[in-house]
């Protein structure tokens, strides 16, 4: 596959292309986390060299955004708050001035009109090939498994322990990155918090809540709460934490 690899850095008038492409592929309701949608510019203009798009023939076949932050506890004590704990630890040690150390992919997206052609293995290679060309030590990813939503009843902690009959992990997003290479080191529960009202998840889901409870909804890794007598329905994302040691020479 003849493609090359363009930053925002160098290509900004795509990015509405880009963030188009980025999203299409989410449930609705995952692009309405607050803290995401406050920080999303701040993070585009601050790193813009850290989000790539693998281009052919002037389409985007994949995005990938990610951001530099600094992290020196323990690798397993990564928090548990994953991909908005980053974002804004990123935004955080930019603002300050403070050296990253790692890097942090926020989300790889592939083009729908290009799935199946090996193109999250490549983008994957391509955020530790960014991080080693940055000189740092890690990357780091929070995984939305890309399975779970088939089984959102299972407690995530039980499917990041799944495996195939190869010892490989069940999850296919999972098994991407430990064939690369990359560390299983435990799970971010609260990776993002999506609430809102019941009006805006029927709009987003297209589904009716008649009563309080816990709804299954499509594209949903764990239930959705519905509280009526409150008008709210919250959504805790989990996520899977895994590491890519990258040497710096």
């Amino acid at each position: 596959m003849d493609y090359e690899i363009i930053s925002l850095a160098e290509r900004f008038d795509l990015f509405e292309e880009q963030d188009r492409i980025g999203g299409e592929l989410w449930p609705e309701f995952m692009r309405h986390d607050p803290i995401a949608i406050e920080h999303w510019m701040d993070l585009i203009e601050a790193f813009k060299k850290f989000q790539l798009m693998i281009l052919a023939d002037g389409e985007i076949l994949a995005v990938i955004n990610t951001v530099p932050l600094n992290f020196t506890d323990d690798i397993d004590l990564l928090p548990n708050g994953g991909v908005i704990w980053g974002i804004k630890q990123a935004i955080l040690d930019y603002r300050s001035g403070t050296s990253p150390n790692m890097l942090m992919a926020v989300q790889i997206v592939v083009n729908k009109r290009h799935l199946g052609k090996g193109l999250s293995k490549i983008s994957t290679e391509e955020v530790c090939r960014l991080a080693k060309n940055n000189g740092l030590s890690n990357v780091i990813v929070p995984v939305r498994p890309n399975n779970k939503h088939e089984y959102p009843l299972i407690d995530i902690k039980d499917y990041a322990n799944w495996k195939n009959d190869d010892g490989l992990p069940f999850d296919s997003w999972l098994r991407v990155h430990v064939k690369m290479g990359g560390k299983v080191i435990k799970v971010c529960t609260e990776s993002m918090f999506i609430p809102g009202t019941i009006v805006e998840w029927k709009d987003w889901t297209g589904m009716k809540f008649p009563g309080t409870g816990r709804y299954i909804v499509e594209g949903a890794l764990n239930p959705v709460s519905i509280d009526l007598e409150s008008n709210l329905g919250t959504y805790v994302e989990p996520n899977i934490w895994v590491v890519h040691n990258i040497e710096i020479a």
